[in-house]
């Protein structure tokens, strides 16, 4: 199957109409996949439709004619994802695998077992860095949003938001996720991941008391990463976006 290259549409789409890339967009289509004139690639508008372009000419600036219309981009899947701090590295590959599913909101929380939290500036940087690849991501998974991004979120504003729609993950949890939210039905899924030490605790008794349930992922001990990717792709289906048609 051939690869569509998508690009962010910066300007109000008329139908039909001639539009010029960004400087770097422009750069990536000509010299990075080398694009030409007649070839197709999508555009990505800022209310989250995609629209089918051809290349006019390649640039630089590269001009992309629209089509008459455009087609409906994936839903977004309303799960939230908070995580534990942990390796800069395993929380950048957690963003892209959300943006990828389609995730709503992707946030680092603080919590009794995190460790040192970085400096105001580094987690600034961090959140730009993973701006950049839930956008590329996004992007090559045919998606028009990206997931909400947060950090460094206190992990009991984290609780108190979440509810009834809330699943702490915890591998001393009776019942595993899919059957936790089977119980529940929530229309949402909002699922904490701790560090790499676990939550304490202290942290899974305010969350029993604020009324969100604990759930495991299995017997094995998992990876932030890993288990952040399970317990998304575990609670799309159970909500009904993997699989089938969503609702």
């Amino acid at each position: 199957m051939s690869h569509t290259f998508r690009y962010v549409l910066r300007e109000a789409p008329v139908p039909g109409a001639t539009v010029v890339l960004a400087e770097a967009d422009s750069h990536h289509l000509a010299r990075v996949v080398r694009r030409r004139a007649g070839d197709a690639v999508e555009l990505i508008d800022a209310e989250g439709r995609m629209w089918p372009a051809e290349v006019v000419t390649a640039g630089p600036p590269a001009t992309l004619r629209l089509a008459a219309r455009p087609r409906t981009a994936p839903p977004v899947v309303p799960v939230e994802l908070l995580v534990g701090l942990a390796a800069w590295g395993r929380l950048d590959g957690v963003v892209e695998k959300a943006a990828e599913l389609g995730l709503a909101r992707v946030g680092v929380m603080a919590t009794d077992r995190a460790g040192r939290a970085p400096a105001a500036g580094a987690m600034r940087a961090r959140l730009e860095r993973f701006a950049r690849l839930a956008e590329a991501a996004a992007r090559q998974s045919g998606r028009a949003a990206m997931p909400a991004l947060e950090g460094l979120v206190p992990f009991g504003d984290v609780v108190a938001a979440a509810g009834s729609d809330g699943f702490l993950l915890d591998g001393r949890a009776p019942v595993g996720l899919a059957e936790a939210m089977a119980e529940r039905r929530p229309a949402r899924a909002v699922l904490l991941i701790g560090p790499e030490a676990g939550f304490s605790e202290a942290e899974v008794d305010a969350a029993l008391a604020a009324g969100l349930a604990t759930a495991g992922l299995g017997p094995a001990t998992l990876r932030v990463e890993t288990a952040a990717l399970v317990a998304a792709a575990t609670a799309a289906q159970a909500l009904g976006h993997l699989g089938g048609t969503a609702p």
